[in-house]
């Protein structure tokens, strides 16, 4: 079959935004997933593709959790050579995969012959059923890799994206500033003053790091950071009641 990798516009920068603005999600994509704005304030958003699930004003988006079928897949039968754009690969019975879902995402060698290097996938389709897999590459294979090869197959972190939980699974992906419709594409803000609900357990102290709380009650809302063990989002500006709205200078940049 015939393959056309993606060749959608990025977002311009600075004073106007996309064309589509920031706050208006749309059914069909306009940018590539991941696609940076950056306004005249140094603000950041990220373009990503919403999940199933509506997002919320103010509350902090994360990956989807990678599929564990598409992880650590040792290649048996299947070879590439430098400057291949085009391979084949194996991935293990029952993943979650579908034609086109990796689409800006990446294919990781994670050891043996080419351990090291990391492709962006430009498109993905089934051949047989799912565990033979056509991929195509943005760029050309740099070493060769050998059927002991060892491959993780990971999604856009912009790719159907899902509110934080409450229990941490992935990489924080940007606040959603507006509410964004299941499977919309939309902006999320990554770097700046934003708005953020506070979660209901502790308070805020300016100045202070913050992100999700070591106890936390509300999918996506934001507290005091556990700095050891969870992720920094960004540093408070103004607190806040409970499940009120505090002004967080984010730092996922």
């Amino acid at each position: 079959m015939g393959w056309t990798k993606t060749n959608l516009p990025m977002a311009s920068l600075g004073i106007g935004g996309p064309a589509e603005g920031l706050w208006t999600p749309t059914v069909d994509q306009k940018h590539r997933l991941g696609t940076k704005y950056e306004d005249s304030q140094g603000r950041v958003w990220r373009y990503i593709k919403n999940g199933t699930t509506a997002l919320a004003a103010g509350l902090m988006t994360a990956a989807e959790a990678i599929d564990a079928q598409a992880l650590d897949i040792t290649q048996t039968g299947y070879t590439t050579s430098i400057g291949d754009t085009s391979i084949r690969a194996l991935l293990t019975t029952a993943n979650a995969l579908a034609d086109g879902e990796l689409q800006d995402g990446w294919l990781s060698v994670v050891s043996s012959t080419g351990l090291g290097y990391v492709y962006a996938i430009a498109n993905n389709t089934w051949i047989t059923s799912d565990t033979i897999m056509h991929i195509e590459l943005y760029d050309p294979i740099r070493v060769a890799t050998s059927a002991t090869s060892v491959f993780t197959f990971m999604k856009s972190q912009y790719r159907d994206v899902v509110v934080n939980p409450t229990t941490s699974a992935s990489c924080a992906t940007g606040v959603a500033t507006c509410v964004i419709p299941a499977s919309y594409y939309g902006w999320v803000q990554t770097r700046g003053p934003c708005g953020m609900l506070r979660d209901t357990t502790g308070g805020l102290v300016v100045g202070c790091h913050v992100g999700m709380p070591a106890t936390c009650d509300v999918a996506g809302a934001c507290g005091l950071a556990a700095e050891a063990t969870l992720q920094i989002w960004g540093r408070v500006m103004t607190i806040a009641a409970d499940a009120q709205t505090a002004i967080i200078d984010l730092c996922l940049e």
